[in-house]
């Protein structure tokens, strides 16, 4: 499911944009991949590093899985005339949803483009969007708003006069939870919510056709399901999640913990809140630390987890970093999940150490979190726009440099190791997102996708750890300028967006019927057609390679 930079081969596809497939379908197949014995280098761009053998077992649990690459869309293409894509309803003034680049790829693959499943509107005063989600139930629904909802109820409580909007042969809707309000509903209050998406839950059984000629890039209740909560009662078992606690439920169970680790080299814990993302909130302690107590007694409501801290991670030129990997999950029932093989690595931008002076009052966020909010601030410029070992200025390489560059130092490194772990967590992940849909609603096979962000990290041994998972991963043009400079990342994360969505629409395989701004048939293109290598100006569509999930477990 990944635009990749390069091939193995050493030649530059993406200068050509000659995609392949990129789907997985769930396998069960056993792989014959053998144990990998790597031996850590001696290097100037690996601080601390050894010529010992690292413990290595991780291809022990995951040596099952077959990495495979889909060969077929996981949609049926639909006319070319009837290729219709709805952006959220205030996206054109106020970037509601994802930005202008979900819109250039769009059309750039041959859709017709829309902000108007229902009509919307923006206060630029008050930064707050409306959406009259009436008229989105009443097309899905095929009556008028004063048939569905009587004289009275076609008027709203602002006054607005709701409008009939016809329902198209096809739609793909491509949006999710959004900040917005609907008059007369929460005090007229904006904020978080998915009323468009429950309205597909409720009256999509309904609309006309194959269920597969309406689409939307949202589950139902995803963002509850992916709490750091949710997911510790989910995965506290799994070899894969650090032992975390949640607070302050257990409050004592942790206080005991970290008595009992004492000096130990496992005695760091990184305190989380439930739900925020982008590194807020966080913070890294040594067990032992008085700060670590006191934000303890300090923990009397709410939910927040600790969670044991990776002390230990692989270290590029001196800094710890996250891989960022794409979750697709088109069905729940059956499960169908991909994972796009490509991703990002998210560097921090202050040399790793475990120095009490970076941690608990004294928390130094560049040090430990990776995230670019903490690390892209004006106390921190000098360290994000330091030109740093391997990964350049900024904080951002592409996973396929991350294997590049693994091969080059460790030798006998085989990236399947790391990729089967992914994909053994990925599994996982997909199996608990898709009961927990089921148990709370019921949604038609083939009508919802939905694309999640997984944040994961490499120890020194090379085992993947998940950190969290999260929801409406940012997918669109990065900001030109970070901290009155230009941005280094800039095209780096631009090209992996971009991919992304490329990939994305690959995988639905929706527009497949289409051809090319060269006129070559898509579907030809994008199967990985063997005559690809001679395709060098196909302009609508990214290379495309993935990486399939393996079959859950026999437990479930």
């Amino acid at each position: 499911l990944v635009g990749n930079l390069a091939t193995e081969d050493g030649v530059d596809r993406q200068s050509q944009k000659v995609p392949a497939m990129p789907l997985f379908p769930m396998s069960s197949k056993r792989s014959s991949s053998k144990a990998m014995r790597l031996k850590r280098p001696r290097s100037p761009a690996v601080p601390g590093s050894s010529a010992k053998k690292p413990r290595c077992h991780a291809h022990q649990a995951v040596s099952h899985i077959c990495l495979r690459h889909p060969k077929a869309p996981v949609g049926e293409a639909w006319p070319v005339n009837d290729l219709r894509f709805f952006d959220a309803p205030t996206e054109p003034f106020c970037e509601i949803n994802y930005g202008p680049l979900l819109k250039e790829v769009v059309k750039e693959r041959g859709w017709k483009y829309s902000a108007n499943p229902c009509h919307g509107t923006y206060d630029a005063d008050r930064d707050k969007s409306t959406f009259y989600v009436k008229e989105f139930e009443a097309s899905l629904r095929g009556k008028t708003p004063a048939a569905l909802f009587g004289r009275e109820g076609k008027v709203e409580s602002d006054g607005y006069r709701l409008q009939a909007i016809p329902l198209p042969k096809h739609a793909l809707w491509m949006f999710g939870r959004l900040p917005y309000r609907v008059p007369g509903t929460a005090n007229d209050r904006a904020y978080d919510r998915e009323d468009l998406v429950k309205i597909v839950v409720e009256h999509g059984v309904d609309l006309p056709g194959k269920a597969g000629n309406y689409r939307i890039a949202k589950f139902p209740g995803t963002e509850t399901i992916l709490f750091k909560t949710r997911l510790t009662e989910a995965f506290c078992e799994k070899p894969w999640y650090p032992k975390t606690y949640i607070l302050p439920r257990d409050k004592a169970a942790f206080l005991q913990e970290i008595r009992q680790q004492g000096n130990g080299h496992s005695n760091f814990w990184i305190g989380k809140p439930r739900n925020d993302y982008g590194g807020s909130g966080i913070r890294v302690y040594k067990g032992k630390d008085p700060a670590l107590r006191k934000a303890l007694k300090q923990c009397q409501s709410g939910q927040s987890i600790m969670q044991n801290y990776i002390a230990d991670p692989l270290l590029i030129g001196g800094y710890k970093f996250h891989m960022r990997i794409h979750l697709v999950i088109t069905n729940v029932e059956p499960l169908q999940a991909y994972v796009q093989e490509n991703g990002q690595c998210l560097f921090a931008t202050k040399p790793y150490t475990l120095s009490g002076k970076t941690m608990g009052d004294d928390f130094d966020a560049p040090v430990h979190v990776t995230n670019m909010g903490l690390n892209a601030v004006p106390s921190n410029k000098d360290n994000f726009l330091r030109e740093k070992p391997v990964i350049g200025r900024g904080q951002q390489i592409r996973v396929r440099q991350l294997m590049t560059y693994l091969a080059s130092v460790y030798p006998g490194f085989d990236k399947r190791i790391i990729w089967q772990q992914i994909l053994q967590i990925a599994s996982d992940t997909a199996v608990y997102i898709g009961k927990s849909i089921q148990r709370n609603s019921k949604v038609v096979a083939d009508r919802h996708f939905e694309i999640f962000g997984m944040d994961l990290m490499l120890d020194k041994d090379l085992k993947v750890w998940m950190c969290e998972v999260n929801t409406d991963p940012g997918i669109g043009y990065p900001d030109k300028e970070v901290l009155g400079s230009p941005n280094p990342d800039y095209n780096k994360e631009f090209h992996a967006c971009s991919e992304t969505l490329h990939d994305l629409f690959c995988l639905l395989g929706l527009d497949a019927g289409g051809e090319t701004e060269q006129g070559l048939p898509a579907a030809l293109v994008r199967a990985g057609d063997e005559r690809r290598e001679s395709v060098t100006q196909v302009t609508s569509a990214k290379r495309k390679t993935c990486q399939p999930l393996p079959a859950p477990a026999q437990n479930g």
